[in-house]
């Protein structure tokens, strides 16, 4: 940007209102892109400009070339298509954008000696920012004031907690573990480093999708194959079997639209995205699509106990005193002014003791998650510690038992005190003595048992993980209805063997760390689970961005949001059963109607390749007639299959068990084929009647697989199949002529009904066949390594 003029301003007055007036003026601010959803430019060039579109282009020129324009009926369903998932993705847009300003990320910063909360974007250049625990850096600046503990995970890749006190520089993308402190903005927008690096928090890792992998590799053979057989199609009809130009044109046409699974990723897309629309009316903000579908799959949820679990609003219940110390009240609301800690347990002590300002402060020791306390040094008074008893007594104290009050579910810290004021690193010093007991309760939420009992029904195993006592943690998980709550003390777990061994062991886990939480998740995947992970703090952000799909609530921190697949805007984790039945909705329907669209590309792939190398007539399908079995086969009812509630476990290995239902169909349609071709050279039937006998049989098989994936019928499936079927009759009536359906003799009718009757039959020994040679070859071979060299 060239050489700027910098304003060096006191950080307790900031920039004057002219001054960020002129940085807005001259372009310096931090507003740059953000959103996690598509623009506009990007939603139409991604409908428009796809292999398949380029395809129907070429379809459409030949086809006008060739005079037959009726059989350009197909480009409706292209074109209609297009505008509808152009116009599903606009509106999932402005609904997701919308919600996302709910959550948007904030900065606190000085201007005119005021404080003030603004979004990132306004921030400018030499803005002062307060930093304070759970923020997470928008902006490269230089400390001016005070001292922070610094992760700098996302952007470096380690996990360590860095120091920085004045004069030191806070990258973005980093977060402010704990401390407080004033800093100046040095870069903004696309120059900060994070932006310089192309980090985004918001998309640190691409979740993986079977869903979208499994239909990605669909089209890639499709795309392979497509033109090749195209061209082999085309010099068969027109060299062996004698096919004027313009009819075989016409005919390799319709052949190659079969194959394609028009609306199949349309329907995939719409899914999703409908599905990302209904979440936001329950208050859900969805980040990534496709975390819709991860969710769904999740066999472990792992909770963090305080706002997920519990009410998340700590009250100090009982001080029990220790050695008769008469001022206790006193020392706590002193340690409540000095410190400037932001977590539930401070605000309970602030709300019970207030804020006094009588001790002189010499040094602070600021809370960390990691440590479990926090300090004050007082001059004339000492040092006194807050904290986890076990983290400042690690060896214990006397015959001083706090399990005694942590069964009953509280939350323990020991007020204690040394004489020494020289805090070395943050460490607790030498000759600390427990003066109380402060005993802290965190209401269960009403919704919390059924919530987990919603889980343990549905076969999700539930992990819950505390930085609080493991005794404290189990009895709120008792509490709180689980039926498995023996709890492990995480400060036991030296080593990786020991926290895999502890997540297949144990359901519930006290005192651990950030770092830990982080190695229980990878531990968990490596085990082969699909784990989601719900947190809300600063301490919980590794974690999130370790899992599956993160969950973090729109009460939490900035960098637990901003890392988050999904938002829960009410911070409600009672909505979790919803967004787990909404995302198994998408997955289950989509299979099903999958199931639709590749029997029809199984059968146009495999009939073109039998009208090569073994047929003597020509491709039996015009594009019409394709347009029409498409219509009433798979886009009428898969239309409304796609949008029915199906709440059931979600089934691994999406596209095996979809071509191991499909096959059976498209393999059914062949043989019906095969059948009417050898009947026709025995009675001489004339290609008319064979097109119309063999678009009758597809029509049929397809009416098969629609009735197979519709079981068990409710009154709805049963509307949608004879909806299908009538439109069927209606268009073979009314429409015959239209859509190239020649008169047939009741003999070749009857052939046609027989083949019919006996499709269920030869489905299922289809079947049967097909399922033990996917168990041991597809599985394996196919899929394992052919499928997986498709990128």
């Amino acid at each position: 940007m060239g050489e700027k003029e910098r304003f060096q301003t006191d950080c307790k007055m900031g920039l004057t209102d002219e001054q960020v007036k002129s940085r807005i003026d001259a372009g310096l601010t931090n507003n740059f892109n953000t959103n996690t959803t598509k623009s506009y430019r990007q939603i139409f060039k991604d409908n428009l400009f796809t292999f398949f579109n380029v395809l129907n282009l070429v379809f459409t020129v030949l086809i006008i070339m060739t005079g037959y324009i009726k059989e350009l009926v197909f480009l409706l369903v292209v074109v209609g298509n297009l505008i509808i998932g152009i116009a599903q993705e606009i509106v999932t847009k402005k609904t997701l954008d919308k919600l996302s300003v709910i959550v948007a990320a904030k900065v606190d910063v000085v201007r005119n000696g005021k404080e003030y909360r603004i979004n990132v974007a306004d921030l400018v250049l030499d803005d002062i920012m307060q930093m304070k625990p759970g923020d997470q850096v928008c902006a490269d600046g230089i400390i001016l004031e005070g001292t922070v503990e610094v992760n700098e995970s996302l952007i470096t890749g380690e996990a360590d907690v860095v120091v920085k006190s004045a004069g030191d520089f806070l990258y973005s993308g980093s977060f402010i573990v704990s401390g407080n402190a004033y800093t100046r903005v040095e870069r903004v927008g696309m120059e900060n480093y994070a932006n310089k690096i192309s980090y985004d928090a918001k998309a640190s890792k691409k979740r993986t999708s079977e869903l979208r992998t499994a239909l990605n590799k669909i089209l890639k053979v499709i795309s392979i194959i497509i033109v090749p057989i195209g061209i082999l199609l085309f010099l068969k009809q027109g060299l062996i079997v004698g096919l004027p130009i313009a009819d075989n044109t016409v005919k390799t046409v319709g052949a190659l639209i079969g194959m394609i699974p028009e609306g199949l990723i349309l329907l995939t897309s719409i899914s999703l995205a409908t599905s990302a629309v209904i979440l936001a009316t329950r208050r859900t903000l969805v980040q990534d699509l496709y975390c819709i579908e991860t969710l769904a799959r999740v066999d472990v949820l792992c909770l963090d106990k305080t706002g997920t679990i519990t009410e998340g609003k700590m009250h100090v219940e009982k001080v029990v005193n220790l050695d008769q110390t008469e001022h206790i009240d006193e020392i706590l609301a002193n340690m409540a002014g000095a410190l400037q800690d932001d977590n539930a347990t401070f605000h309970a002590v602030v709300e019970k003791f207030g804020k006094r300002f009588d001790y002189q402060v010499r040094s602070i020791v600021p809370f960390s998650s990691a440590r479990k306390y926090s300090g004050v040094s007082f001059e004339q008074e000492g040092t006194y510690f807050l904290g986890a008893f076990e983290f400042i007594f690690p060896e214990g104290y006397g015959d001083i038992d706090t399990e005694q009050y942590a069964k009953e579910g509280c939350r323990v810290l020991v007020l204690a005190h040394s004489d020494t004021m020289d805090v070395i690193d943050n460490k607790v010093p030498v000759g600390m003595k427990p003066l109380a007991l402060l005993l802290i309760t965190d209401r269960i939420r009403d919704d919390a048992a059924a919530t987990l009992e919603y889980f343990e029904k549905q076969k999700v195993q539930l992990k819950i993980i505390s930085g609080d006592s493991p005794v404290t943690v189990s009895a709120v998980a008792r509490r709180a209805g689980m039926k498995e709550y023996d709890a492990v003390d995480a400060t036991t777990l030296k080593t990786p063997e020991d926290i895999e061994a502890a997540a297949k062991k144990y359901n519930v886990f006290g005192r651990v760390t950030p770092s830990q939480k982080k190695e229980l998740i990878a531990a968990l995947k490596k085990q082969g689970h699909t784990v989601a992970m719900t947190g809300d703090g600063v301490n919980d952000v590794l974690a999130l961005k370790e899992s599956d799909c993160s969950i973090a609530m729109a009460s939490g921190s900035d960098a637990a949001k901003n890392i988050a697949n999904l938002v829960l805007l009410d911070s409600n984790f009672a909505t979790m059963p919803g967004i787990v039945n909404e995302g198994r909705k998408v997955i289950n329907n989509i299979e099903r109607v999958a199931t639709l669209f590749i029997t029809k590309t199984v059968y146009a792939v495999l009939l073109a390749l039998a009208t090569v190398i073994f047929l003597d007539n020509s491709y039996p399908f015009t594009p019409l007639q394709l347009t029409l079995i498409s219509f009433v086969t798979i886009g009428f009812p898969a239309f409304f299959l796609a949008l029915e509630p199906n709440f059931a476990p979600i089934k691994k290995r999406f596209l095996l068990n979809i071509l191991k239902k499909s096959l059976p169909g498209g393999l059914s349609v062949i043989i019906g084929i095969l059948v009417v071709n050898i009947l026709a050279g025995i009675f001489n039937y004339t290609p008319a009647a064979v097109s119309t006998m063999c678009m009758l049989l597809a029509v049929a098989a397809g009416m098969w697989v629609v009735a197979k994936v519709s079981v068990p019928f409710t009154t709805a499936r049963k509307v949608i199949f004879g909806s299908a079927i009538g439109l069927f009759f209606l268009c073979l009536i009314f429409l015959s002529s239209f859509f190239d359906i020649a008169p047939i003799s009741l003999p070749q009718a009857v052939v046609v009904l027989a083949i019919t009757a006996v499709m269920p039959f030869m489905m299922k020994l289809v079947e049967k066949g097909v399922g033990k040679w996917a168990d041991k070859i597809l599985s394996k071979k196919l899929i394992k390594k052919g499928l997986s060299k498709i990128k």
